[in-house]
């Protein structure tokens, strides 16, 4: 006798075989309708620094500066080469944020150093183009999406031991011929490296200064001529923000003192998701999979104990890890 009928002949009731298959039916459902835990910490053999998330969640972006590249993976678990941008000789490699566009573009930053400043288009995998046409002495950090074509650019630049000048400007190019220009839209920040976009809020990190500061950037785009630093209003204060990605709901996420990773809340409100980073770097978004995923660096130079950590979208200190 099989054990489902064995279980069945022990059940003298029409009604409590009724309940007892019902429960067993719900109970078999909800088992197999419970997805399966998200990696919380991802080891990776990189010097990352940037990271991006697919559109559709299908696919995560990391730079790695050990090998001048962008990695790519699938299953939040191995990593291969998406594309190399090239090395300038002579000079260390550093590459800053990743975006990917709606129109499947992914972009990043090359620092440069003062020399080689550059932002970089690839349209398939293997494919690395700079865009041309932008000023090189830019050191270039973070980026952000604003539509069809278009990018907000951080930068800075650094004469001898004058005091840094860092703007967010705003790069047009043509995805086709990588013919690019740009607009400066905020100048007179110091060191400003991350950059989000939600709606007409754009935030923009300023490392030196502490400093998170929010515009619109309706009214930026409008403006004839760049706005001051002042023109904003401080949005945080936090020790020494960096990249920065904001959901849906206007919360930000960025580097916050030398070991944690904070959530900003619309208000500016500063909590620690976590506390125990090496060195957080890169953080990225993805609404379809409700997940943060933030680059967790090794303070040494060998590539080996870096990481991707995840989060849950509405993660709290208690569920951190």
């Amino acid at each position: 006798m099989s054990f489902a009928h064995l279980i069945l002949s022990k059940v003298r009731s029409h009604h409590v075989t009724a309940v007892f298959a019902s429960a067993l039916a719900i109970a078999l459902a909800g088992c197999q309708n419970i997805p399966p835990s998200a990696p919380q910490r991802i080891g990776i053999d990189a010097r990352p620094n940037g990271i991006a998330s697919g559109e559709n969640g299908e696919a995560i972006f990391v730079t790695d500066d050990r090998g001048n590249a962008i990695l790519w993976s699938h299953d939040r678990a191995t990593f291969s080469t998406y594309m190399t941008v090239p090395g300038v000789p002579g000079q260390p490699n550093s590459l800053g944020q990743i975006v990917v566009t709606a129109s499947g573009e992914l972009l990043v930053a090359r620092f440069g150093f003062g020399e080689s400043g550059a932002l970089f288009i690839s349209t398939s995998a293997g494919d690395a183009q700079q865009l041309t046409g932008l000023a090189t002495d830019r050191r270039r950090l973070g980026l952000a999406s604003v539509g069809p074509a278009r990018v907000l650019s951080s930068w800075f630049v650094k004469q001898k031991d004058a005091p840094l000048k860092g703007g967010v400007s705003l790069v047009s190019y043509d995805p086709v011929t990588h013919a690019a220009n740009e607009r400066d839209l905020v100048v007179g920040f110091a060191k400003p490296v991350g950059v989000a976009v939600q709606g007409d809020v754009l935030l923009v990190a300023d490392q030196d200064r502490n400093t998170v500061l929010r515009y619109s950037l309706t009214a930026l785009l409008a403006a004839q001529t760049p706005a001051t630093v002042d023109g904003g209003s401080v949005f945080a204060k936090i020790d020494h923000p960096d990249l920065l990605a904001i959901d849906d709901s206007g919360t930000a996420y960025t580097k916050c003192g030398a070991t944690a990773f904070c959530r900003l809340a619309p208000d500016g409100t500063a909590t620690p998701i976590a506390n125990d980073f090496q060195d957080a770097r890169g953080v990225a978004i993805n609404e379809a999979t409700h997940t943060i995923y933030v680059v967790d660096r090794a303070k040494a130079s060998p590539a080996s104990g870096s990481a991707i950590r995840t989060f849950p979208l509405d993660a709290s200190p208690a569920s951190a890890h």
